[in-house]
């Protein structure tokens, strides 16, 4: 693989299109009286990503993030709806709790097809971000005992 082609497609890049891989190393966690102060090393891996790649993820963690947001929209009403019955009194139109369960499964639907590759629309990438980590200089950097993303959330 040349330096200048998409890791994840294997297409030539024109210009300066990368993926900032970011890890992480003896990270030192300091409690303090509210909060905790941290330190740590960080180094990053510019990974090679072409337009129609870059797209194609931020579509994905788009589809997820509204997914996310829709589940917790969901959730909410149908624990309060739960909780009118078991009081005794329910409501009226518990039936419209439907509707936000068809838009959560719908979005659902959405972003499984996109991870999985089921959905034949030609801008999306044809491997996850995920990918990434199988990187040459992440998977070296993985191996000085380097770890992905930051302290205090996953990579």
């Amino acid at each position: 693989m040349n330096a200048v082609e998409c890791w994840f497609c294997s297409t030539p890049i024109r210009g300066g299109r990368f993926l900032r891989f970011d890890m992480y190393r003896n990270a030192q966690y300091t409690p303090l009286l509210v909060a905790v102060h941290a330190r740590w090393e960080q180094a990053w891996v510019n990974i090679p990503r072409c337009e129609r790649c870059g797209f194609g993820h931020g579509v994905e963690r788009v589809t997820r993030w509204i997914l996310a947001g829709s589940a917790v929209v969901t959730v909410l009403p149908t624990l309060l709806m739960t909780g009118s019955y078991l009081g005794g009194e329910p409501w009226a139109d518990s039936w419209q709790i439907v509707y936000p369960w068809i838009w959560t499964l719908a979005w659902l639907g959405l972003w499984l097809g996109i991870r999985q590759h089921r959905i034949p629309w030609r801008r999306l990438a044809p491997r996850p971000e995920r990918h990434a980590r199988a990187h040459p200089g992440v998977r070296a950097l993985a191996e000085e005992g380097w770890k992905p993303g930051g302290p205090f959330g996953p990579g």
